[in-house]
């Protein structure tokens, strides 16, 4: 692969992550394989022209958000709902755009993507669009989930893919899942 072309692959300009159901078999899990990480500036404009028309309306909305916030690298699904929400006056419902079977088809080629295993209180940040969220747990206590984590969070994750996601680019192409041409 050219140099160029693996910049390009191995280092996108950003990610969008999104969580997954939290499983069901063992509800109580630490840690959980339970969110799933695109790449969509690596999506070739060819591809994105065939897309589901739900698909290619929320990746047009998170390249929006993502330039209108170039300093964020890891973009939460739940990022752009609030911004939707709290800074365009909309939502996804509003724009027509049935989210919850656009996410489901991003799974699917033409998407480089990685599941990542997070723990509990990741998830809580990950799955979180309110101004104010309060977690409660099972034994009673509850507390409010704070901005600053949130973007702690972000953080650990944007670390965690810049050292993950090459090598994963680098092991979809020497075996053949992944052709640059």
């Amino acid at each position: 692969m050219d140099t160029e072309t693996e910049r390009f692959l191995a280092h996108p300009r950003y990610w969008l992550m999104y969580a997954l159901p939290w499983p069901e078999t063992d509800p109580d899990a630490d840690m959980a394989e339970a969110a799933h990480v695109i790449a969509p500036p690596t999506v070739p404009v060819g591809q994105r022209d065939r897309l589901p028309p739900d698909v290619a309306d929320l990746l047009g909305f998170v390249g929006v958000y993502a330039s209108e916030h170039p300093d964020q690298r890891v973009i939460w699904f739940t990022d752009v709902t609030r911004w939707l929400e709290w800074e365009k006056d909309s939502s996804w419902s509003a724009l027509g755009v049935d989210w919850e079977r656009a996410l489901a088809q991003l799974t699917r080629p033409p998407f480089l993507g990685l599941y990542m295993t997070v723990g509990r209180r990741a998830y809580h940040h990950l799955i979180n669009t309110a101004e104010r969220f309060r977690v409660t747990y099972t034994d009673g206590r509850s507390e409010v989930l704070t901005d600053e984590e949130r973007q702690a969070v972000h953080e650990a994750f944007e670390h965690k893919l810049d050292a993950d996601w090459p090598a994963y680019v680098r092991d979809m192409v020497a075996s053949g899942h992944l052709t640059v041409g």
